[in-house]
């Protein structure tokens, strides 16, 4: 899997995904969720499957999850509450 950006879960935004991984593919055109428990990778989760070439993923100032895709531009994450 070709890697463009990963993130960190943190923050109150995401409480059932704190902790845990976010990594986007170029390859592929996906953004997955890594949970991590105990410094191991316990599942694996495709959250946005088709989206486009994942540039980068971060966790915003605002404390929102931001998704930079090639040639469409920057998505914000609103979780459901």
């Amino acid at each position: 899997i070709a890697t463009s950006g990963m993130t960190l879960v943190t923050g109150n935004k995401y409480p059932y995904w704190k902790g845990d991984l976010l990594v986007g593919s170029l390859k592929n055109s996906y953004l997955e969720r890594l949970t991590i428990r105990n410094n191991k990778v316990m599942a694996r989760e495709k959250i946005a499957d088709g989206i486009g070439r994942v540039r980068d993923v971060i966790m915003g100032p605002s404390g929102y999850i931001h998704i930079a895709v090639e040639f469409e531009g920057i998505y914000r994450l609103i979780p459901k509450n």
